[in-house]
């Protein structure tokens, strides 16, 4: 399968994590330990109103408990990958002009997809 056809086939969940800016801060967020609603309020600057239909959407990749809410084991790896690719956007603008200069075709793709840790 291509990655054109993989992305054909996740197209809505992709859509619902990167339209929302909401979204990706409490992924991001819980990514880094477990959060009471009122931490998810400060961090985001938003509201229980706006907070709770975004975690209601993300129940395969957020969980409740009586300590806050928190990843599951696919949210971690949505939350790695998200980061990841946060971090990789950061490198290539931070160096844009080093990037359009040089030829990276000789560069090997393992490097090329740790190209966030520069």
């Amino acid at each position: 399968m291509s990655i054109f056809e993989s992305y054909k086939e996740t197209i809505t969940d992709i859509q619902t994590l990167y339209r929302s800016r909401l979204i990706i801060e409490i992924i991001l967020s819980l990514n880094e330990e477990t959060k009471t609603l009122s931490q998810l309020r400060d961090i985001t600057g938003s509201t229980s109103q706006a907070l709770i239909p975004k975690i209601r959407k993300l129940e395969s990749l957020i969980e409740a408990k009586k300590e806050g809410f928190f990843l599951t084991s696919i949210g971690k790896i949505v939350a790695f990958k998200i980061a990841d690719s946060f971090l990789m956007m950061r490198t290539i603008n931070k160096h844009k002009q080093f990037w359009l200069d040089h030829y990276l075709e000789t560069i090997p793709v393992s490097l090329l997809n740790e190209i966030e840790y520069l």
